[in-house]
Order: structure tokens, then sequence, then C-alpha cells
């Protein structure tokens, strides 16, 4: 879940910048939030250990496998016209990205299911293209004066969670704030025009999150986070194909309840 926050997070702070500094976009603006995400993710964990990074990424692309699952299941209404890539195709371009990051350690997932051989051969390259956007993005719009470091452009604010599951993960995130981690990181690191809150609402029955530009603000509903914690356990419980292949068993053993 808290995995799946960061990125969602940093997706919709992609949509942000974007409309912030209006920076050159070729191709679908979903698609550059994605790999904007993805890239901050890994370099926030430069220096950490594979062990630590890949379960962590993988769990994101995990989500976008098992939504495509279920909607083949129940043989759900597929939006081809949607700006949005499938989810099946959201999880191929993130495995791409990580693999890309990590080749040396990851070659025994090259040619499966997950990451077919004719793909993987791009990934190198489109990792790199990635991070070169992303660099550039942080090059020209990162902080210019000392004053503006100590300036916490970026703030989070919790609405008060409804009973039942809203509040479990109100408290969970309160424990484990990667909310307030990525305001500072943020903030510290780009000047932004100006402040943008993160906002955690409680949003019905629905779950999302979204960018909304008049207001500034990254609205995260408690109902996704609720929904992302139901992907993870459904995850655990059918999770024999992703077992099956031993890299991935190697990284994902816990998180997947490979035996």
């Amino acid at each position: 879940m808290l995995a799946n926050l960061e990125f969602t997070l940093l997706h919709e702070f992609g949509h942000a910048f974007i409309e912030e500094f209006k920076p050159p976009v070729l191709g679908m603006e979903e698609d550059a939030a994605d790999r904007f995400a993805i890239i901050a993710m890994m370099k926030a964990r430069e220096y950490e250990s594979a062990e630590k990074t890949i379960p962590w990424l993988f769990s994101v692309a995990g989500g976008w496998y098992t939504e495509w699952e279920l909607k083949e299941e129940v043989k759900g209404k597929i939006d081809y016209w949607d700006n949005h890539n499938l989810e099946i195709q959201r999880f191929h371009n993130i495995v791409c990205l990580i693999f890309g990051s990590n080749a040396d350690v990851l070659e025994d997932l090259m040619d499966t299911e997950f990451l077919p051989f004719e793909r993987a051969m791009t990934c190198d390259y489109e990792y790199k293209q990635a991070l070169h956007a992303v660099n550039w993005l942080q090059n020209n719009y990162s902080q210019k004066s000392d004053k503006a470091l100590n300036t916490q452009s970026v703030t989070v604010v919790y609405e008060q969670p409804r009973e039942g599951q809203n509040k479990m993960v109100f408290e969970l995130l309160q424990n484990f704030p990667v909310a307030e981690t990525w305001a500072q990181r943020l903030s510290r690191r780009f000047t932004f025009l100006r402040p943008i809150r993160i906002e955690f609402e409680n949003c019905a029955s629905v779950f999302s999150a979204y960018w909304h530009a008049p207001t500034a603000s990254v609205t995260v509903c408690y109902e996704l986070l609720v929904h992302f914690m139901q992907m993870a356990e459904y995850r655990r419980q059918h999770s024999s194909r992703a077992c099956g292949i031993p890299v991935l068993r190697k990284y994902l053993g816990d998180s997947l309840n490979c035996h």
C-alpha cells in the first residue's frame, strides 16, 4: 500500500510539474507522469540495495498487473479511447524501467511472460531516456537559493477519516509518513510557483487520486489506499505465476507468499 501511495503521489506531481512548469511533452501526459513517478522512486533509493529497492518498485508494477487480471476475470469493459494506458501496458512499462535500471540482477526476468525478450532489448534505453528527462526537470527547476531551501512549499493535510477501513489507513499513515517525506523532499528540490497541498480525504464509494490545478492540490482518497491493501492481499493469494520465476521468487517471495 505504501509503495503504491508513493507512486500515486509522484504520478500526480508529474501532472503538477507539467501544469506549473510547462515543459515540452511529446507523448501522452499520463505515460509521462508514470515514468516520472518510477524514476523519482528509483532516484530516492539510488544508494539502497537491490534487495530493498526491487520489491518496493515491483509492488507498484504488481498492482497494475492485478488490476488487469481482475478486469479480465469479470470481462470488464476496456476503454481503448482512454488517455491512460491499459493496466497491463502500465505494468509492462514499469517492469521495463525496473529491468533497465537493474539488468545485472534481473537478467533471469528476460524472456518471461512478464518481460518478453523483444521488449527487454529496449529497456536500458527506455530507462536512460526517462532518467535524462527527470534529471533535466530537476536541473531546470531546482531550488536556486539558500532562502528557498528553508521554505516548505508542499504541505500535507488530513481530513478526519470515517470509522472503519479509512481510519485504519489513516493511522497507518501516521506511523509511515510517506506523504510528509515527499513533501519535504519536493520542497527542497524544486522551486514551485505557488504552494501545493497534498490532501487526504474521504471520497464516499469511489477511490481515486488527482491533481487539481485551480487549487494547486493533490487529492488522495482514503478509499484508494484501502483498495491498494485489498490488491496486495489478492496478489498474496494468487501469486503462483510470479512465484514460478526464480528471480521474482528471490526478490518478492515474502510479499507474494511463495513457498
